[in-house]
């Protein structure tokens, strides 16, 4: 029975882990290719991750900074991700690049590629009341300050895994799919793993 115990220990991490789909180049009010990130603003959580998916197009996520929203900080990058402009917006293996979200944090995005930044497209991630979204489109429309020549910013709290693709079966718009299809396996994994051990 110990063993169960380290099972569901070892598991359960990754089961509370949720997976936050945003599209880059997907307009967020008509859900068709487009501008921007869809959604604009997510909440996620320490241990979370943030799945970019490039839509039609040339495009890419960095990280940039609230005062500064169209120069990237040094920090997450994405690189250019190109995709024929022939697919549809939600077709099945477009590119994603996994973030984990190591904090709480706000973060801030930008899509560099697209050259949308000053027209808003910008992506919120944990705003504040004294940083919102809108200040954070607000800033965006303003022409950027120049990047100080020392590399001092910090990432924030962020990790990247490689980019990959993924079959429409396991995509989700929200990633509420994802956390359900984690739950069903864990839950099929620790029966097992404990129909084992009482043997």
């Amino acid at each position: 029975m110990k063993y169960t115990g380290l099972l569901l220990a070892s598991i359960l991490p990754m089961t509370l882990a949720y997976e936050w789909r945003v599209g880059v180049g997907k307009d967020e009010t008509t859900g068709r290719k487009g501008k921007g990130f869809d959604p604009s603003v997510i909440t996620p959580q320490q241990g979370d991750y943030i799945a970019f998916e490039f839509r039609s197009g040339v495009h890419s996520a960095v990280q940039s900074t609230f005062d500064n929203p169209c120069v990237g900080n040094d920090g997450f990058n994405s690189g250019v991700h190109t995709v024929a402009d022939d697919l549809d917006v939600d077709a099945p293996g477009l590119p994603v690049v996994r973030l984990l979200i190591n904090g709480s944090e706000p973060l801030w995005f930008f899509d560099e590629a697209g050259g949308l930044c000053y027209q808003g497209a910008v992506l919120s991630v944990n705003p504040t009341s004294s940083q919102t979204p809108t200040a954070f489109i607000q800033n965006a429309a303003q022409p950027p300050k120049p990047k100080p020549s020392t590399s001092t910013t910090s990432s924030g709290s962020a990790a990247t895994e490689s980019p990959k693709t993924e079959s429409d079966a396991t995509k989700g718009n929200n990633g509420a799919a994802s956390k359900g299809i984690a739950w069903l396996l864990t839950a099929a994994g620790l029966a097992m793993g404990a129909y084992g051990v009482v043997a």
